[in-house]
């Protein structure tokens, strides 16, 4: 048999194939080195330092807009211009009248009439009432405003080729302002340079129409103080409101009045006393006048050249000055005869009856049965019928007998109600005191 470490020997001391061995042998060897290097990292070199950041300093960003394309520059619209004329209603004054002296067309007046009437009659404007015109820079008519009574106020605007009309009820601002004079002249002008207005002069006569005549009582001398409310709308004075008390000293004698409006009646004015100052009748039934010819038994007639009773006044006054029912009561008589011309009597409570005479014409609708209340205009001055001039021949008569109307004491009304006393005390007190007029308070409300 043959031995096989025998036979390995034999190999091994062949060098051809010692050679192939050892070539193989080399060949494994490399190829694992490098297989197995090949999943070991690398032994850094050098040592690892730290980072470090160093700070730049650099300029600012600009950013530019974006450019948007040039516009050719619009020329620059005109505002319009309007002018605005205020001021009060000037006694006589119609709307033709009022227009006109502002350069404002009868044809405009018109249009703004008859697209108004519905709202408000504008053919009687009440003197002293403050109105207000806007215009165009060339005189166009824009708006017109007119206090139409005491709360409401009468707005006309143009739109389009139309006007359109309202009454508003403006909020206003009240305060109160004592105003105060000594008159030199007149009334109204002493009211007028003591910063009133002639509204205010006005409604003065009217509250002391029943104790003062103002054609013939006033003198020069006598004096008033008046505690009157100014209205404000955003802060801009809009003109008076109502007087809330008054003192008036005449001939030596000081009457005061005091507004006050119970919670369950009408306002009116009031003596410190509670007496109501407002009687049956006024004291005359024009304003802004002079008596020509007084209560007479044996006058001489200019006209029929005569001496006759004159039973009644006559009241000198430009033709178309409004002539005012004396106290309350009803049309019984419309006439025209060739002496008293156009002739009107009314009939009132308690036997009493006026008679007016010479009118130019009579108030619109008045007929006879018509009522008629106390200050409402009834007819105007003229001269028709036996007369020389424009006046008035005013004649008051009770149950038929001829009453001087200056010498007459008329009826007055009833006592404030005793609940009502109290409030009314206040008030007259805190107002009398506005007034530096305290004195006036002696005479206690029972």
């Amino acid at each position: 048999m043959t031995d096989p470490h025998q036979n390995g020997r034999n190999n091994s001391n062949n060098p051809k194939r010692f050679w192939r061995r050892s070539t193989w042998f080399v060949g494994v060897a490399l190829i694992s080195f490098f297989l197995v290097g090949a999943h070991f990292p690398k032994t850094p070199t050098q040592t690892a330092h730290k980072s470090q950041i160093t700070k730049l300093e650099l300029p600012p960003l600009e950013i530019k807009p974006a450019q948007t394309p040039e516009v050719e520059p619009q020329p620059e619209l005109e505002k319009e211009v309007f002018r605005l004329i205020k001021g009060d209603v000037a006694r006589n004054q119609s709307l033709s009248h009022l227009m006109g002296d502002h350069g404002i067309p009868l044809e405009t007046v018109l249009e703004l009439v008859k697209q108004s009437r519905p709202t408000y009659n504008l053919n009687r404007l009440r003197p002293g009432q403050p109105y207000s015109i806007k215009l165009t820079s060339d005189d166009q008519l824009v708006s017109f405003s007119y206090q139409a009574d005491e709360d409401r106020e009468l707005f006309i605007e143009r739109k389009g080729d139309e006007f359109v009309s309202r009454l508003v009820a403006p909020d206003y601002e009240i305060k109160l302002e004592v105003l105060e004079g000594v008159i030199q002249d007149n009334l109204i002008t002493t009211v007028l340079d003591a910063g009133g207005s002639y509204q205010v002069a006005t409604d003065l006569e009217e509250i002391f129409a029943w104790q003062i005549n103002f054609f013939k009582d006033p003198r020069v001398g006598d004096s008033f103080k008046v505690l009157v409310e100014k209205k404000f709308l955003d802060q801009e004075f809009s003109g008076f409101g109502k007087i809330r008390a008054a003192t008036f000293q005449n001939r030596g004698e000081t009457l005061a009045a005091i507004y006050f409006q119970p919670e369950d009646g009408h306002g009116g004015y009031y003596s410190p006393d509670g007496r109501p100052l407002k009687k049956q009748f006024l004291k005359s039934p024009l304003k802004y006048t002079r008596i020509t010819s007084g209560f007479s038994q044996n006058r001489f007639h200019p006209i029929y050249k005569k001496h006759m009773a004159h039973r009644a006044v006559d009241y000198a006054a430009p033709r178309g000055t409004p002539i005012h029912a004396v106290s309350d009561g009803e049309v019984i008589n419309v006439s025209r005869n060739s002496r008293s011309g156009n002739h009107l009597k009314l009939r009132h409570r308690n036997g009493y009856e006026s008679s007016y005479s010479h009118l130019s014409r009579y108030a619109a609708n008045l007929s006879r049965g018509k009522k008629i209340q106390q200050g409402q205009v009834i007819g105007y001055v003229g001269a028709t019928g036996a007369a020389t001039g424009p006046h008035l021949c005013f004649h008051l008569r009770k149950n038929g007998r001829s009453i001087n109307p200056l010498t007459f004491q008329s009826p007055g009304g009833p006592d404030l109600e005793e609940k009502n006393r109290k409030a009314f005390r206040l008030i007259a007190q805190q107002e009398m005191q506005a007034l530096n007029h305290p004195e006036s308070l002696n005479t206690q409300i029972g």
